[in-house]
C-alpha cells in the first residue's frame, strides 16, 4: 500500500495538477460504459474517482473488483471538473482524481445498515450495529463536535489556571439520588465499590489540599431509569475553586459556554451541518439571572423555557379562594394551589376532542381535571343566566358557575383579550399543579412556533430552596446535595440545635414541637446556581460547605446521625477540620449539552457506543453472565429467580 498523502475531503482547486494517494471507503461506485466514478469516503469527506478506458483500460477492468464499503487506496493526478459536472454538494465538488493506481486493501460482506445521512431504521440495529452506523457522515460530525466542545472547554479552563486532575472510579457508596453501580472485591470477600455518580467529595478533598482550582472531563456512572436524555455511563465538565464568590463560578462558566460555542460555530470541519449551533449567532454573556421563586411562579419548573419568556402562568388562588365554583374554592381554602395559562388567540385552535385530550393528559399526571374557558367576541351568544342581550364574558363547560363579576375579575387576572383560550388547574399538591401548567405551556409554545431550535434562550436559575419536604414520611432532604453551603447557616444551626434538643423519632418533628414552621423552613435558600438553555438544565453547581459544625447541621436536619455521617463521610469530616476553605464549583453533562446544541432529541445520538434503552449494549452483548469460577472467587451467589 502507498502512503496516504491526503484525506479524502481535504482536496481543493488548489491541488490542481498534484500526484495523490487517498485511502478509504467506497460510498457509491457508478459505471457508465468505459468511464467508472468512485465516490471515496473517509472521515473527512468524500472525493470522486474517475477512471477511463481511454485513460487505463485494464485499471477500469479492476474496478469490478471494488464494490460497496470495499477500503481501498487510489492514487493519480488532481483535476478540475468539468463545469457540467461540478457540485455544490460535496467540499470537494470542484475536483476529482484521474486515477493510475488503485489497490483494494480488503473487502466487505453487505452491511446490515445502510451507510447513508438520511438513514431511517430501527434504533436497535443501529446500536447493534454501531460501527457500521458511526461510518455515517452525521455520526462522525457529532463526534468532531464532541471532540471540539472537550477541547475548547480545556482550553478555557488551563487558561484561566485549573488543573486536571484525576479522581478514583474505584468509590465508595454516597447518597446522591440515584442508585450507584456496585463492583465486588476480590481482596475483600463481602465488600463492594462503587462507581461515582459524581466526583463530588473528591473535588472537595482536592481544594482542602489547596490545589486551589481542579477541573476535569469526568465519567459518572447512575444506574436509574432510562429515559432519552439519560445513559448509565456519562460524561461531565467538572470544576471546583477555592475562595469563590458564587459570581465567581456563573461568570466563568459562562465562559465556558461562549467558547464551546465559538469553537463549534468556528469549526470548518462541520460546515456541512445544519445544527441549531450553527445558526443562533455568537452567546453574549452576562446571561440572564432568574430566582427559583420567580421560575416556579411564572413558569411552573425550576428550568425555564424562555424561548417563549411571554407565555407566563397566572396564580389564581387568591380569586379562586372568593369565587363560588366550589372545585376551585375548595382547593385554595385547603392550603392548595389554582393556576392558568392564557393561550392568546386559541380559542377556537382546539376541538372539542382535543380539549378533552388534554385534561386526560392532566389527569395522567394525578390532576382531578383542567378546566378550560374561551374568552368571548361582542358577537357571542348570551349565556343562558345573562340579562337579555349581554353576551357572557366567558364560555366553557364551568362557565354557567361562575357569576360574572367574578368572570370579569378572572379575565383581569389573565389580562386576557377576546378570542383567548384559558386553561386551569388546581389541586391540594403543588407538584401535580406545576406538572401540569408546565407540560400545558410547552404544548400551547409549540403551537405558537415559539420553540425555535435555533434560538438559545440561556439563564442562570439561583436562590434554590434548601431542603424539600416529603409528606408521607415527614422527612427533610437536600433539594441540591447535602453539601451545598445554606444562604443563611446561622439560622440553619439554630434549627439544628432545636432538633438536637428534641425527643421526638424525627427531625422535622423535633423542629416543630420546638416552635419552627414548616414555611419557615422551606423558606431556607441554599448557593445553588444552574444554567438552563430552553428548559433543558445543561450544569449546575454550588458554593459547598467548607466547615464541620455547618455540615453536622445539615445532616442533623435531614435525620443522618453522628455515626452515619462518621461511616459514609468520615474522609470528608475530618478533611474539613483541617483548614478547608470556602470552595464551590459546577458540573456540566457533556452529552446533554452536545445533544441540545445539534438538536438532536436522544442522548444516544451524541455518544460514540450508548446503551440501549433497556441498559444494554447490543454491539457487544453486555451485561452477560461470567463463570461460576469467577463468582465463587468473589463469594457472589445468584439466587434463582426469573430471568428477564
Amino acid at each position: 500500500m502507498k502512503t496516504r498523502t491526503h484525506r479524502c475531503g481535504e482536496l481543493r482547486k488548489a491541488h490542481i495538477g498534484q500526484a495523490v494517494t487517498v485511502c478509504g471507503w467506497v460510498d457509491v461506485k457508478r459505471d457508465r460504459g468505459g468511464v467508472v466514478f468512485i465516490l471515496l469516503r473517509d472521515v473527512s469527506g468524500k472525493v470522486q474517482l474517475t477512471f477511463t478506458e481511454q485513460h487505463n483500460k485494464a485499471l477500469v477492468d479492476q474496478t469490478r473488483d471494488a464494490r460497496h464499503e470495499y477500503v481501498i487506496s487510489a492514487t493519480g493526478k488532481v483535476t478540475e471538473r468539468d463545469s457540467e459536472n461540478r457540485t455544490e454538494k460535496l467540499a470537494t465538488g470542484e475536483v476529482e482524481i484521474m486515477v493510475e493506481s488503485f489497490e483494494v486493501l480488503n473487502t466487505a460482506v453487505t452491511p446490515a445498515i445502510e451507510v447513508r445521512d438520511d438513514l431511517k431504521c430501527d434504533p436497535e440495529l443501529r446500536l447493534k450495529n454501531r460501527f457500521i452506523d458511526l461510518r455515517r457522515r452525521p455520526m462522525q460530525a457529532m463526534l468532531q463536535a464532541r471532540a471540539a466542545l472537550v477541547a475548547a472547554a480545556r482550553k478555557t479552563l488551563e487558561a484561566e489556571g485549573f488543573l486536571d486532575i484525576e479522581t478514583p472510579i474505584l468509590y465508595k457508596r454516597t447518597p446522591e439520588g440515584a442508585r450507584d453501580f456496585i463492583v465486588p472485591s476480590r481482596a475483600h470477600q463481602g465488600q463492594f465499590y462503587a462507581l461515582p455518580q459524581s466526583p463530588q467529595l473528591f473535588k472537595q478533598l482536592c481544594m482542602i489540599s489547596g490545589l486551589d482550582r481542579y477541573y476535569q472531563i469526568a465519567r459518572c456512572f447512575r444506574d436509574e431509569d432510562k429515559r432519552a436524555d439519560r445513559q448509565p455511563e456519562f460524561t461531565q465538565i467538572d470544576l471546583e475553586m477555592s475562595f469563590p464568590t458564587r459570581d465567581d463560578v456563573m461568570e466563568l462558566f459562562e465562559k465556558v459556554v461562549v467558547g464551546v460555542v465559538d469553537a463549534l460555530q468556528s469549526d470548518p470541519r462541520l460546515r456541512d451541518m445544519d445544527w441549531p449551533v450553527l445558526k443562533c449567532g455568537r452567546l453574549a454573556p452576562p446571561f440572564e439571572r432568574m430566582d427559583y421563586e420567580t421560575a416556579m411562579r411564572d413558569y411552573s419548573i425550576d428550568r425555564p423555557d424562555l424561548r417563549s419568556r411571554d407565555l407566563r402562568l397566572t396564580d389564581l388562588t387568591e380569586w379562586a379562594r372568593d369565587c363560588s365554583f366550589n372545585a376551585f374554592k375548595g382547593v385554595a381554602e385547603k392550603g392548595g394551589l389554582v393556576k392558568g395559562l392564557r393561550c392568546p388567540g386559541m380559542g377556537e385552535s382546539f376541538s372539542t376532542g382535543q380539549l378533552k385530550n388534554l385534561e386526560r393528559d392532566a389527569k395522567g399526571m394525578g390532576a382531578s381535571g383542567l378546566a378550560n374557558l374561551t374568552v368571548g367576541a361582542t358577537h357571542a351568544p348570551p349565556a343562558t343566566d345573562s340579562p337579555a342581550g349581554q353576551a357572557a364574558p366567558l364560555q366553557g363547560g364551568i362557565a354557567k358557575f361562575i357569576p360574572e363579576a367574578e368572570q370579569q375579575a378572572l379575565i383581569k387576572a389573565f389580562n386576557a383579550q377576546p378570542g383567548d383560550l384559558l386553561l386551569i388547574c388546581a389541586h391540594e399538591k403543588h407538584k401535580i399543579v406545576h406538572a401540569v401548567m408546565h407540560n400545558m405551556r410547552i404544548l400551547i409554545a409549540e403551537k405558537l412556533g415559539l420553540s425555535d431550535p435555533a434560538k438559545f434562550a440561556i439563564c442562570w436559575v439561583i436562590d434554590f430552596p434548601l431542603f424539600e419536604y416529603r409528606e408521607e414520611d415527614e422527612k427533610l432532604f437536600a433539594s441540591h446535595h447535602p453539601f451545598t453551603l445554606p444562604q443563611n447557616a446561622a439560622r440553619v444551626h439554630e434549627m439544628a440545635e432545636i432538633s438536637r434538643a428534641g425527643r421526638e423519632p424525627h427531625p422535622m418533628a423535633r423542629m416543630l414541637r420546638g416552635g419552627v414552621k414548616l414555611d419557615e423552613i422551606l423558606a431556607l435558600r441554599n448557593n445553588q446556581y444552574d444554567l438552563v438553555c430552553n428548559g433543558v438544565e445543561i450544569a449546575g453547581g454550588s458554593i459547598r460547605m467548607h466547615r464541620t459544625d455547618w455540615q453536622a447541621d445539615v445532616f442533623e436536619l435531614i435525620g443522618i446521625s453522628k455515626d452515619e455521617a462518621d461511616r459514609k463521610f468520615g474522609f470528608l469530616m475530618s478533611a474539613l477540620d483541617h483548614g478547608a476553605p470556602p470552595h464551590g464549583g459546577i458540573a456540566s453533562g457533556v452529552d446533554r449539552l452536545l445533544m441540545l446544541l445539534l438538536g438532536l432529541d436522544n442522548i444516544a445520538d451524541v455518544i460514540a457506543f450508548p446503551k440501549s434503552a433497556t441498559g444494554r449494549d447490543l454491539m457487544i452483548d453486555t451485561p452477560n453472565e461470567v463463570e461460576p469460577a469467577l463468582l465463587k472467587e468473589l463469594a457472589i451467589e445468584i439466587t434463582a429467580g426469573k430471568r428477564t
